[in-house]
């Protein structure tokens, strides 16, 4: 059975180690949460990277496009309308 003082100091003890406990979670979480920002600050967009194909495709469009080679929507509709 506990008495006085000595339920005291085991009240005192388990306290603190679970300070101890919740001020090591505090710390791993916010390394987690600078670790996290760091990698998203950092992480290259999938969608921003394209094959040799890819940016051969988007070169020759932009060329059409500054030649005038290209067609637009509506004819494209236009045409498709037509042929049914």
């Amino acid at each position: 059975m506990w008495y006085g003082a000595d339920f005291r100091k085991f009240y005192i003890g388990i306290n603190h180690l679970l300070f101890m406990e919740q001020q090591n979670i505090d710390t791993r979480l916010d390394r987690i949460e600078k670790t996290l920002k760091y990698i998203q600050e950092n992480m290259v967009d999938v969608d921003v990277i394209i094959t040799e194909e890819e940016r051969r495709m988007l070169d020759d469009s932009v060329e059409n496009e500054k030649s005038g080679n290209l067609i637009s929507l509506e004819e494209i509709k236009n045409v498709r309308n037509k042929a049914r």
